[in-house]
């Protein structure tokens, strides 16, 4: 794995989070397919855990107008944004992941961490912090980037990038040379999973967007898209089904206290 910004402060981190003004961003498709994956929440109790703006949130009110929404978010910035879009829709609280939990134990039935993962100290700490919050049968519903679907162009691009920069669209947005997160980190897929077993967590189920992440860059560049084409969609599909989940560069899981 690769580390940005670890070395910063909680504080200055949610400080540089702030400078975003609360509108950090996936591309348009990403929610959507966060919230088919995360499926009917309706009559349930969910908890996004680092929900930035809301866009999560909101679309996930959307579907299930009945489910009964938090958010947790450190940014001042971020929050206020997400409480502008959400309105009563959702309870919007600000702190940290690894502080102190400001909801009682078995207080909710989904926790989601939405590309979170990547942007934690100790992830692995985390996760255990956060388990007591789910109630029995409860589960975690986690997405985060791919390092490893760069490969095998990452390599030589993380040599030249610095001398080339063209090359950098070869690199995950984590890398160091490419990154605008305060902290951030490379992970593969494997190195998460392996993170999630230490955790006491049981993956139930695996997908994966964006495959092939590398030919992505030259249609988002070139065909000015702001998602990927359509047959991306099922290509997606295939991958996941088949189980390459590591060609994929966002992957989705779903799982469960061991």
């Amino acid at each position: 794995m690769i580390k940005t910004g670890h070395h910063l402060s909680d504080a200055e981190i949610a400080a540089r989070y702030d400078i975003f003004q609360g509108e950090l961003a996936m591309r348009p498709y990403f929610y959507p397919a966060v919230a088919e994956f995360i499926g009917d929440v309706s009559g349930q109790r969910v908890l996004d855990a680092g929900c930035g703006p809301g866009y999560l949130l909101a679309e996930l009110r959307r579907r299930s107008p009945d489910a009964e929404l938090y958010g947790l978010e450190m940014s001042a910035e971020s929050v206020a944004s997400a409480r502008r879009r959400l309105g009563k829709g959702a309870q919007i609280v600000q702190g940290s992941l690894a502080g102190p939990l400001v909801f009682p134990p078995a207080s909710f039935d989904v926790v989601i961490l939405t590309e979170v993962i990547e942007h934690l100290k100790a992830p692995e700490q985390t996760l255990r912090h956060l388990t007591p919050l789910l109630r029995p049968g409860g589960e975690f519903i986690i997405t985060f980037p791919n390092g490893a679907a760069w490969l095998p162009f990452s390599w030589p691009a993380a040599v030249l990038a610095p001398f080339i920069r063209p090359l950098r669209g070869f690199l995950p947005h984590e890398h160091p040379l490419r990154t605008e997160q305060p902290i951030d980190t490379v992970f593969s897929h494997r190195e998460v999973f392996a993170l999630l077993r230490r955790a006491g967590l049981k993956i139930t189920r695996r997908a994966c967007r964006e495959t092939f992440p590398y030919l992505l860059e030259f249609l988002y560049k070139f065909a000015r898209k702001p998602n990927p084409p359509h047959i991306w969609r099922a290509l997606d599909q295939a991958v996941s089904c088949l189980g390459w989940i590591g060609l994929g560069y966002r992957v989705f899981v779903r799982c469960r206290p061991a």
